[in-house]
């Protein structure tokens, strides 16, 4: 009887000792597209492209402070451009950081406007605290 007792104190422990050891980071950072334009994101050194009327994901991103730009292709019928918002900036991740940047654009009188707005499940003013 204290064999059971045994196996089963071990066999619970090993399981609780694998469940705290993750081995993935539960970090994303996604970037929706609901411009009139192909949107390329650089970020973490990699260029990312995100088609009109496309969410590109990026997950576990290790804890850190990244930078990220917005470059774009002026539509068809615009004959300048500007930007407003979070077109780019930098993302302090953290543990379980969740961030949504989200493009919009307008087009007036030929001036195609990007504008980005950015949300995030984190506090993003304080780089130091986790």
């Amino acid at each position: 009887m204290k064999k059971h007792y045994f196996f089963l104190f071990l066999f619970s422990l090993t399981t609780l000792f694998f469940q705290g050891c993750k081995t993935t980071v539960d970090n994303r950072i996604s970037f929706n597209n609901l411009s009139g334009s192909d949107l390329i994101i650089n970020f973490r050194g990699q260029d990312i492209k995100v088609d009109i009327g496309q969410k590109v994901d990026i997950n576990e991103i290790p804890k850190g402070t990244y930078t990220y730009a917005t470059s774009f292709s002026i539509p068809v019928g615009a004959t300048t451009a500007s930007t407003f918002g979070e077109v780019s900036g930098s993302v302090n991740i953290k543990a379980k950081t969740k961030i949504l940047i989200i493009y919009t654009s307008t087009l007036l009188n030929g001036i195609f406007t990007l504008t980005a707005t950015f949300s995030s499940s984190d506090d993003q003013s304080n780089p130091t605290s986790s």
